[in-house]
């Protein structure tokens, strides 16, 4: 099971290797970027644009971790951590658009011919970018994991990919010096066809996440095991999850093993099964549960409410000239109502007389009741208040 951080710690350790990737990404951009025009990289140049968005992403990330890392309040009531979302949302749109643009660049430079000799100072250019992109990927993603931060994850990946783009470059470069000027323009396309491709998928999840995709089946599969491995569980319907930034949430409905327990009984074995989950699948934050005495997936008939039972109950009993009951207990059936009256144990009677009397009251309410499945009567030796 991942191990649990707080709200604090994870937005300080976000913001932290965040920073640090902003950082870099400037002063990775000034140098590719200088290298390019002066040292007559179009490669560089590219890969100089694809710093340029990371930086911008990175600034758009650390606005959103800002809100994110805000605990609940009465607008937002499940946290903020979609935030986060629309951050990864708006990488992934602006590496999609940046793709796009250095692409059409590139073809532009192939189909004319025009092609440029880089210097050779400009590998080193390549080579230190490597090095620090890839550092900044080993960093981001430890903390990505560790804090389960769909944004710091997609923000991790664009540092694998630019510090990808850069190896392309040095190849380009190479292969420029070495007597193939087009291979700049060529490993340009490359780069831009990759910034296109990591821009779109960060965007899509971003998108699924917004349209309240739901967990993927490993990890409903493993709620369902962890619910029907709960005492007093039957089975379970109407299983909905979604996730809210790093977190998820999870929606169920229970069919206990014994459709007349309490319902306070019924509370406590959702309470088990909330907790069992929450302990045991990772992300998710919290589990509503619904309690069903019998599968009602399909739905099932209106009955009355206990006010128009209770009416009807005390008018037909006194009209009969028979006792009102001390206690009545409703337990609403896919098939009907079942009436539980209990009267107190008269000291005197016999077993004959309680017999006869219960078949009265039985055979006077049968009918009378909307929906009615059964009547159970019962004696008790000491009187409870009645409900």
């Amino acid at each position: 099971m991942t191990e649990t951080i707080s709200r604090s710690d994870r937005g300080k350790k976000n913001m932290r290797v965040t920073l640090m990737g902003a950082g870099t990404n400037l002063v990775l951009f000034f140098t590719k970027l200088a290298g390019g025009i002066f040292g007559h990289s179009d490669a560089l140049v590219a890969d100089a644009v694809h710093s340029l968005s990371d930086l911008l992403s990175d600034l758009g990330l650390i606005l959103a971790m800002h809100f994110s890392s805000q605990p609940p309040d009465q607008e937002h009531p499940y946290g903020h951590e979609r935030f986060e979302t629309l951050a990864a949302l708006g990488t992934g749109t602006l590496l999609a658009l940046n793709g796009t643009g250095i692409g059409y660049e590139a073809v532009q430079r192939l189909v004319i011919g025009h092609y440029g000799m880089p210097a050779v100072w400009t590998l080193y250019i390549a080579a230190f970018a490597i090095f620090a992109k890839e550092t900044l990927y080993q960093i981001t993603i430890r903390v990505a994991r560790k804090t389960r931060s769909a944004a710091l994850r997609a923000n991790a990946w664009d540092h694998r990919t630019d510090a990808i783009s850069s190896v392309i470059v040095l190849i380009g470069i190479g292969g420029s010096l070495l007597g193939a000027p087009y291979l700049d323009s060529v490993v340009a396309l490359i780069v831009a066809l990759m910034v296109l491709r990591i821009g779109l998928v960060t965007a899509w999840e971003a998108l699924q996440e917004l349209a309240d995709r739901g967990l993927d089946d490993a990890v409903l599969a493993q709620i369902r095991e962890v619910i029907l491995g709960c005492e007093g569980v039957r089975d379970l319907h109407l299983l909905k999850t979604r996730k809210v930034g790093h977190q998820a949430l999870a929606e169920v409905h229970l069919q206990v093993t014994n459709p007349l327990l309490s319902v306070s009984e019924g509370h406590q074995i959702a309470e088990r099964v909330r907790m069992s989950l929450l302990q045991a699948v990772d992300d998710l934050v919290d589990a509503t549960i619904h309690i069903d005495s019998e599968n009602d997936e399909e739905g099932g008939a209106v009955l009355p409410p206990r006010s128009v039972i209770d009416e009807k109950v005390e008018s037909v009993l006194l009209a009969r000239n028979l006792p009102l009951p001390q206690q009545m207990t409703l337990h609403y059936l896919k098939d009907g109502v079942v009436i539980c009256l209990r009267y107190p144990f008269p000291p005197a009677a016999s077993l004959e007389s309680l017999q006869a009397q219960e078949k009265q009251i039985q055979e006077a309410l049968q009918g009378k009741v909307s929906g009615l499945q059964r009547v159970d009567v019962a004696w008790q030796t000491s009187a409870t208040e009645k409900e």
